[in-house]
């Protein structure tokens, strides 16, 4: 039941999004600003520490794809920067714990690990998913579609057309005369956006979520390939990194699970997170989405094994080091904070 709604609703919303990018594509490209890969990479961070969430910002980066706003470079960086600002979310997680637990600095940890794993795997995946994008066969995964897909799809688009019939009618009422198609197409686009986390929430509610927090979770494996896995089905299942490794953050604030083992969580989490995304892309049967957001899942597994393989204790090291400065030294944390929110508007500001 909760399953088939949220399903219904992320489609529904997904087509919000297009039908409001497809009135918007005509005015950007007159106005010669359609996003570059660069502004791509700084909306989709800003857009994921606004919505608190990478998981709406990565289907909207796909809807925009759909509707020819982005090229595909620069939907793939678009999703990068969904990846890096929904590390955004676990700081103010850990920010409330600590103010109602008394930990004021370790309750960070869980969104330090997040951003700097995600940092050093995604922006070179990136790099890579720029050089793969063209090679990366989808015509036959294009042509799957959900189960229950095919049995929403007509009577979703009705609605999403009335609901486009009825904003209209409202805005020319209100201004006075016909509303202009960026109106419709920004309304649109934010109520789709909006309602995509909506969704999410009601497919999670459909899904039975495993026990974390627990204080034997410090019994973990010392090897990251267990903890990668778990971090991959988790993941999976919530559909959401910030919600999975959200969940951690007691356990990792009181020392039940060690940061070091975080690390290879996050980088399985960062694989799997894609899921709805692809489905996304399959929903709306466009080929260039599903190739991109493929691109992206195989570059950051290629990365991630790369790490895990030749090089895992060094990069542990490297990570522990630069947690433990920033740990350390409240004065240079709260540098980092506003600095990770100053970069989105730097990025924006890029040809």
């Amino acid at each position: 039941m909760w399953g088939a709604g949220g399903l219904a609703l992320f489609l529904f919303a997904l087509l919000l999004m297009r039908g409001g990018a497809a009135h918007l594509s005509p005015p950007l490209a007159k106005a010669g600003r359609l996003p570059s890969p660069w502004r791509s990479l700084g909306l989709g961070w800003l857009m994921a520490c606004l919505a608190l969430s990478g998981s709406p910002v990565a289907a909207a980066a796909v809807s925009l794809q759909d509707a020819q706003v982005l090229s595909p470079a620069a939907t793939l960086t678009m999703l990068t920067g969904s990846r890096l600002g929904a590390s955004f979310v676990l700081f103010v997680i850990g920010l409330s714990y600590a103010w109602r637990r008394g930990h004021p600095w370790n309750s960070l940890t869980a969104g330090f690990v997040t951003f700097w794993v995600t940092a050093t795997t995604y922006f070179p995946a990136t790099a890579l998913g720029l050089l793969l994008l063209p090679y990366v066969p989808v015509s036959r995964i294009a042509r799957w579609r959900p189960p229950l897909l095919p049995a929403l799809l007509e009577p979703v688009q009705a609605l999403v057309q009335a609901m486009e019939e009825i904003l209209r009618g409202g805005a020319s009422r209100w201004l006075g005369k016909p509303a202009p198609e960026s109106v419709i197409g920004i309304s649109l686009f934010l109520m789709g956006f909006f309602s995509v986390g909506l969704a999410l929430q009601v497919l999670d509610r459909a899904i039975p979520l495993p026990r974390l927090t627990d204080p034997e979770a410090n019994s973990l494996p010392d090897s990251p390939w267990p903890i990668f896995g778990l971090g991959l089905a988790v993941t999976a299942l919530t559909m959401s990194v910030s919600f999975s490794i959200g969940l951690l953050v007691p356990s990792v604030t009181r020392g039940w699970i060690r940061r070091e083992q975080l690390i290879p969580y996050v980088m399985g989490a960062n694989i799997s997170t894609f899921i709805d995304t692809l489905l996304a892309a399959l929903a709306l049967g466009n080929p260039a989405a599903v190739g991109v957001v493929l691109t992206e899942m195989i570059s950051v597994t290629v990365i991630s094994a790369a790490i895990l393989l030749a090089g895992y204790r060094w990069y542990r090291g490297l990570l522990i080091r630069v947690f433990e400065l920033l740990m350390g030294r409240r004065a240079l944390a709260a540098f980092f904070l506003i600095a990770f929110l100053c970069m989105p508007l730097m990025l924006l500001g890029q040809g």
